[in-house]
């Protein structure tokens, strides 16, 4: 293992109905708030509503941005903090999916900092200030309300770009599984999928020797794996749901990843599609997810069948079996896909290698992963994700 310096400062404050305690918790960091949500659902399950009436009675005093959308824009977070410059927020809060977190986390870091959340994405600078934030997860995803990351799609060019800021890291996060009882099927199974990979990124591309983070991703791996399939069939199983929203948090909090080194590639490649084509971020994953690692089968077969024999069946020994048993699982849920499938034209994969490459690639002109992935390896990727 790696030398690490891990420090997590977030108050998880976990539980069915925990939302009702956001005044009282509020109260104690801010007296005067932003609220980030989106003009949907936040709104129609009366969760706004609930917000707003609990900081009322904690005398907090708040304004709404319901202009969260999916894969969040450069526009919509750099007009969320014009949109504070003269209120004296002390305060945001991020209600809904990983983009209404990430854009809470945007608008926190323009409104301290200035210029536009663009000029701070890590292909640019890093930035160390930042409003505090406060994460009301509505879905089991991203893993935003327990990270200092977050992720914004350029609006003109469509590059879709992390930015990190320790100081975005939610000062409060509110998990209440009863939340999530009103995501869709779709954002449930795209959800768990981006657990998933979270999870697993770093096991498949590490150099270093670190046995039990590589079981902690395994262990969560699985648990989404054998817990998914039965929210389906018991949509209301609060004890589930409320297992699968603490795995979201686990998978990407840093404790997997302390002391371990490893790229996170699959995300890399996944971001110009929904970047370009405003592709759920799950399902792209669930396609890139068995290509590439049928694409590296031979350098990590060893992990690979591990994975497989840990998550699906015992007695796999071949890494064909364990791409076949991923593809198998995902099938279940209408997630073996391909690129058609997604409304993607084949002739965006040349866009898409070279964004990729721009964003991501070293001096030397290529990326980390498995081993030092050249612009070849990324097209061929892409490629087999067409048939």
């Amino acid at each position: 293992m790696r030398d690490f310096t891990l420090h997590i400062p977030t108050k998880f404050i976990f539980g069915i109905d925990s939302v009702e305690r956001i005044g009282k918790e509020i109260k104690k960091l801010a007296n005067n708030v932003l609220v980030v949500c989106s003009s949907g659902s936040v709104k129609n399950s009366g969760l706004l509503d609930r917000i707003k009436k609990n900081l009322k009675d904690s005398k907090v005093k708040f304004s709404i941005y319901d202009k969260v959308k999916p894969n969040p824009t450069v526009s919509i977070i750099d007009n969320g903090a014009k949109f504070v410059k003269n209120l004296n927020i002390d305060a945001i809060i991020g209600v809904g999916g990983g983009s209404a977190i990430d854009t809470a986390k945007g608008i926190g870091i323009v409104a301290e900092n200035g210029k536009s959340i663009w000029d701070f994405v890590h292909i640019n600078k890093t930035v160390k200030r930042s409003l505090p934030i406060i994460a009301i997860p509505t879905i089991s995803a991203a893993g935003s309300e327990g990270n200092p990351y977050g992720v914004v799609t350029n609006d003109e060019t469509k590059e879709k770009v992390s930015f990190i800021c320790y100081s975005a890291r939610p000062k409060i996060s509110i998990i209440d599984p009863k939340l999530t009882l009103t995501v869709p099927k779709d954002y449930l199974i795209d959800g768990a999928i981006d657990i998933i990979v979270h999870a697993i990124e770093a096991y498949f591309t590490t150099k270093d020797f670190a046995s039990l983070n590589d079981r902690f991703s395994l262990s969560i791996a699985k648990t989404v794996v054998e817990i998914l399939p039965k929210i389906i069939k018991d949509p209301n199983d609060l004890e589930l749901r409320g297992i699968l929203s603490w795995s979201a948090v686990m998978a990407l909090n840093d404790i997997n990843d302390s002391g371990r080194e490893g790229a996170y590639p699959m995300h890399a490649l996944e971001h110009p599609l929904s970047g370009h084509f405003n592709v759920s971020h799950g399902r792209g994953l669930a396609m890139i997810f068995p290509r590439y690692l049928e694409y590296f089968s031979e350098l990590k077969s060893e992990k690979i069948i591990n994975f497989g024999k840990s998550i699906f069946d015992s007695s796999l020994e071949r890494t064909e079996d364990v791409i076949i048993a991923i593809e198998n699982w995902l099938e279940l849920f209408g997630r073996k896909i391909k690129f058609s499938d997604l409304g993607i034209p084949d002739n965006a994969i040349n866009t898409f290698t070279e964004e990729v490459m721009k964003i991501n690639g070293n001096r030397f002109g290529k990326i980390s992963g498995p081993r030092q992935m050249s612009k070849n390896d990324v097209k061929n990727i892409y490629n087999n994700c067409l048939k």
